[in-house]
């Protein structure tokens, strides 16, 4: 019979389990024991201490611990320190869990306590190792992977049900959090971090989108920060937000950049383009959708999981959420070059990892967006910039003084403050910064965090790819104009042609997959649509801060106040636009608050307008909602109101967005001024333009203020102070022209607001439709009429002479003519006059029209005297050039496909100004009846084109007519008129001996100093002393207000009449009448 094995001690089943779960010896007898490790110094030492037994007990623990990690075991084991360590601990915890569960319940209760205390000792202090090689690696032998080599492996294991990848997400990591909370937590997740993050930058497989890794890396770190201890360690590693790295480091070197860096933009994962849509170009639109649909989902999953760990990050308390936003701004401040528009994209953050930025703090800033009511706008502190972007920590700021956070906001440029004002207000901040104790919250913290992150993020891209798509369309028409015509080619070049089309084409293959790699983001409709939420509650902050009652939007908007006082127009030189009572805050906010907002609408309205109308973009109840309410106000404000905003391209803007959602082309071949309304077009034009303009029509604000509005900013943009600001007025007046062309069209209510406008010049009393002030009104009405005019002269002239040329250039034969142009030659010149004719002839078409529309509505202004000579003599001019000899000079190939060139609509157009300003208003219409002041304004304008001696003559109307009848251009009625016209001016005489003699024979004094013409109204200027004729100076100053002898400013109202002078100028004309007579 065998004899029974005798029971083992606690001491030594003590040593037998903790030799096990370390893999250790101290007795290298036992033949069990062979295959560990056996420390000979360690059972040399106990065996010297006296009554010590060689025995691996809790008290020897350590010391047996430290002696297996020494520097020769670990090498001769063949693992790293941390490799053992983890596998000591999962033995530990292996064995504690038999204890734990059936295998344990034959013991003693007491003694299975016992025993699992001292393996949850062991594995505490095997915890406490492995966070110590986690926190300083050096203590201990570098033999081997890393302890964050080795945890990176076991997180990010393939199969997410892996054994020891659970065991550590669900024990491991508790553990560790237990242990190392207030002992250098931060230090440990921000080893693991970094190596998830360098494996992310360095692994395609976990970066790129077409790859499942990158799924992998995302959930582990939702996993990991699930934990709020984790999350809170985070913002607190030391590589989580590090001063010193800016610009692209932000993306490689901070805990987050590499995994904010995962996206499917073309410039953070090349393959997209190389492998995702190599042939998207040629494949058709469902299945390039179909594309984009995966790709706009997977997206979607990636910036869901970012949102879900900065969520977490911001709820970790109050330092945590503090050091989170720092981190935004600091990775947006140092990478502002984005937004510039010549940008060295090595140089700073990808587009994806901006847009998942911006992303992300879109999903933070919902709670406050999406509210119907907009209830938290109030706490959203217009003083944000100051108090806590530009302040320093001790003042309750978020600056930390280690890097460019307040650089940053300082720099940039403000609604209506220059550096120097926004210094001194930051003074008067600071000063009164130790008095106060109230700062922003969150919300306003995370207003500004998002509208920074749009501005660096999407809007940038936005810019970017809109410069993409001009680049697209270049280069397609180089190549399609050396396709037609190879000979423009230098001779060089020319036996090369297929060469270069090859390489032209493979170029523009792979600039139009990057566009349509783009399409999948910058056109996400979600993605918009989040955007535009946002940029609802932006819009209606703003308003707020201008708001009359300051009470927006809990009350009704009430129109700020504006100075009554001058012009009101750009060039008066005077500060009357209100912007002297502003308040400081709203001076102070950043300039691209409003920018952004206008950006991404003209954008949206351009490329996907339906966005504009999306039920999820729409929130608010009526009154609040994005598109129906709030864009119209916004837009009409801001433009009735010029003095809130400094930067007159941003006016401009506002101007394009009100054209993009108003302007419907008008039908081919209508002459326009026939009739006041009707000439909406039989086109197809998206549901956004009707639905605009319907919530205009029921705007009370926009039918009072819209018209004047852009009559004023006509006048106002003739200098922005660029150096393009000769060109760029042209573009906005175009497209002030085609608003106002198609609200007139849209209904009368327009055209009596218009007329009304206008009446002021005559009636000198306000009404319902005012800029503000009624002497501000009737001087941008005088401004306008001469910048139109001045505008017409230059425009036509401009267009017509360059279809000229381009008739000369294409009926030119190369090397035949005297000046022995190259076909190159030849080619650069016809391409540049087509390019510049293309502009000129539309901006030309849109302000005849105008011209011709309001001429009708409202003649007298164009009857004034200052104005009437230089536009009758501008008629005569392009009337005679169209109706001419030479009008056969204009005729050029496919004028009106190429050009938009409609000489017949112009002709039409340009007679019917005669007809408007020639005849009185009974002559026209039976039923009205004209007063003396308009027989004289009709005479005016008829002697005015009698007298231009350069262009008018008798057959000229004779000319225009029979074009107009033979091509059926105006109606019998307006025919009738223009004769009836002609035959007026050929009954006006003008006796040019008379005015001759007259001018000979006047004394200097007599004679206006600029034309030395007769004087008939005399007026002394006060600022040089010098006297003029009131209808010389009144012209003079409609194009510059300031004295033409000293420059000095002056406006018309300065003026000082000298009736004594014009008494004794008439007697003396009468005596000289007589001796003329006689």
């Amino acid at each position: 019979m065998a004899t029974p094995k005798p029971e083992k001690t606690f001491e030594q089943w003590q040593d037998d389990a903790l030799s096990t779960v370390l893999s250790v010896t101290l007795d290298n007898s036992n033949p069990k024991r062979s295959r560990r490790c056996y420390l000979d110094d360690v059972a040399e030492e106990l065996k010297a201490e006296e009554g010590a037994q060689v025995l691996i007990t809790r008290s020897t623990l350590e010391r047996v611990l430290v002696a297996r990690l020494e520097e020769g075991r670990v090498v001769n084991s063949g693992i790293s320190v941390f490799e053992y360590l983890l596998a000591s601990w999962q033995s530990a915890q292996g064995v504690i869990s038999n204890l734990s569960g059936a295998k344990g319940k034959a013991l003693d209760v007491v003694m299975r306590a016992a025993r699992i205390q001292v393996l949850e000792e062991a594995r505490a202090l095997l915890v406490s190792y492995m966070g110590l090689a986690l926190q300083i690696p050096d203590m201990f032998p570098q033999s081997g992977r890393l302890g964050r080599s080795v945890m990176a492996d076991a997180l990010l294991v393939a199969d997410p049900d892996d054994g020891l990848h659970q065991l550590v997400m669900d024990s491991w990591l508790p553990q560790i959090i237990k242990r190392f909370e207030n002992d250098g937590l931060p230090e440990i997740v921000s080893a693991i971090v970094s190596e998830l993050a360098v494996r992310t930058i360095i692994k395609p497989e976990l970066h790129s989108l077409l790859k499942p890794g990158f799924r992998r890396v995302l959930e582990v770190l939702e996993a990991l920060t699930s934990h709020a201890a984790v999350a809170k360690a985070l913002a607190h590693s030391p590589h989580f937000d590090q001063a010193e790295i800016a610009g692209r480091m932000v993306q490689i070197r901070s805990a987050m950049g590499p995994f904010l860096a995962i996206s499917g933009l073309p410039d953070s994962d090349e393959s997209i383009t190389r492998e995702y849509y190599a042939d998207a170009p040629q494949r058709s639109s469902e299945d390039r959708k179909a594309l984009h649909s995966s790709l706009r989902s997977t997206t979607q999953f990636v910036q869901t999981a970012l949102f879900t760990i900065f969520d977490r990050l911001v709820r970790a308390g109050a330092e945590e959420r503090t050091l989170t936003l720092q981190y935004t701004l600091r990775a947006l401040a140092t990478n502002a070059h984005r937004a510039a528009m010549q940008m060295d994209a090595s140089k700073v953050v990808s587009d994806g990892f901006a847009d998942n930025l911006a992303a992300v703090w879109l999903r933070l800033s919902e709670p406050f967006t999406q509210d119907a009511g907009l209830k938290k706008i109030g706490r959203v502190d217009p003083d944000w910039v100051t108090l806590r972007a530009m302040l320093g920590a001790e003042n309750g700021g978020l600056d930390d003084g280690k890097s460019g956070i307040s650089t940053y906001w300082r720099e940039l440029t403000r609604i209506n403050a220059d550096k120097q004002l926004a210094d001194a207000y930051l003074q008067k901040k600071l000063s009164e910064a130790s008095s106060s104790s109230a700062r922003p919250g969150f919300v306003a913290d995370c207003f500004f965090a998002t509208a920074n992150a749009l501005h660096i993020g999407p809007i940038a891209t936005i810019g970017r790819y809109k410069e993409l798509l001009k680049a697209i369309g270049r280069m397609r028409s180089e190549i399609r104009r050396f396709e037609a015509a190879p000979q423009l080619l230098p001779p060089a070049q020319r036996a090369s042609l297929p060469l270069l089309m090859q390489r032209w084409n493979s170029q523009l293959h792979a600039m139009e997959c990057q566009k349509v790699a783009l399409d999948a983001h910058v056109l996400d409709p979600r993605r918009l649509s989040a955007i535009l939420v946002f940029y609802r509650f932006a819009m209606c902050f703003l308003l707020r801060q201008v708001d009359g009652g300051r009470s927006f939007p809990q009350q009704p908007f009430v129109m700020p106040e504006e100075s009554s006082s001058g012009s009101g127009s750009g060039n008066s030189g005077n500060s009357d636009d209100g912007s002297d009572a502003l308040p400081d805050a709203w001076r102070m906010l950043p300039e691209f608050l409003i920018e952004d907002v206008v950006d991404f609408v003209v954008f949206a309205a351009v490329y996907i307008p339906e966005v504009l109308m999306d039920p999820s973009a729409q929130v608010g109840h009526e009154g609040l909602r994005t598109f129906d309410d709030i864009l119209p106000l916004f837009i009409i404000t801001f433009l009735a109101r010029p003095g809130l905003i400094s930067n007159p391209h941003l006016k401009s803007h506002l101007v394009d967005v009100l054209h993009m959602l108003t302007y419907r082309d008008p039908r081919e071949g209508d002459d326009y001024v026939d009739t006041l309304g009707g000439n909406l077009a039989n086109l197809q034009y998206h549901p956004s333009v009707d639905r605009f303009q319907a919530n205009l029509d029921a705007n009370p604000t926009a039918r009072a203020y819209m018209v004047p509005a852009l009559l004023r900013f006509y006048v106002d943009v003739e200098r922005t102070g660029a150096s393009s600001q000769f060109y760029d007025k042209f573009n906005v007046r175009y497209y002030i022209a085609r608003t106002l062309r198609s609200l007139w069209a849209r209904g009368k209510q327009y055209v009596k607001t218009t007329q009304r406008f206008f009446s002021q010049q005559k009636q000198g009393q306000g009404s319902g439709a005012t800029t503000g002030s009624v002497a501000r009104d009737r001087n941008v009405i005088e401004q306008f009429v001469a910048r139109l005019m001045t505008d017409t002269t230059y425009l036509l002239d401009e267009s017509l002479s360059k279809l000229a040329l381009i008739h000369d250039l294409e009926h030119k034969t190369p090397g035949r003519d005297q000046d022995n142009s190259s076909p190159s030659d030849v080619g650069d010149r016809l391409q540049e006059a087509e390019r510049m004719a293309t502009t000129y002839v539309s901006l030309a078409h849109e302000t005849v029209h105008m011209l011709a529309f309001l001429s009708r509505l409202s003649p007298r202004p164009f009857q004034a005297v200052e104005v009437v000579g230089r536009l009758a003599a501008m008629l005569n001019y392009n009337l005679k050039l169209l109706t001419g000899p030479k009008c056969s000079n204009l005729r050029v190939r496919d004028m009106k496909e190429r050009f938009a060139f409609n000489p017949r609509v112009l002709l039409s157009e340009l007679t019917s100004v005669y007809i408007h300003l020639g005849l009185t208003t009974s002559e026209t219409d039976s039923r009205q009846m004209e007063s003396d002041e308009d027989e004289l304004a009709v005479s005016r304008f008829v002697m005015a084109v009698v007298e231009d001696e350069r262009s008018y003559s008798p057959g000229l109307f004779s000319d225009a007519h029979s074009i107009l009848d033979r091509w059926s251009l105006k109606s019998s009625e307006s025919l009738e008129r223009l004769a009836r016209f002609a035959e007026k001016c050929k009954e006006a005489k003008v006796d040019s001996r008379l005015i001759e003699f007259l001018e000979s024979k006047a004394p200097e004094e007599y004679l206006d100093p600029l034309l030395a013409s007769l004087i008939t109204d005399p007026v002394r200027l006060p600022t040089s002393g010098t006297i003029m004729d009131l209808a010389v100076i009144k012209g003079q100053l409609l194009s510059d207000p300031r004295d033409p002898f000293n420059r000095a400013m002056l406006t018309a109202d300065m003026l000082e009449p000298v009736p004594e002078l014009k008494q004794e100028i008439a007697a003396w004309r009468e005596r000289m009448l007589k001796e003329y007579n006689a």
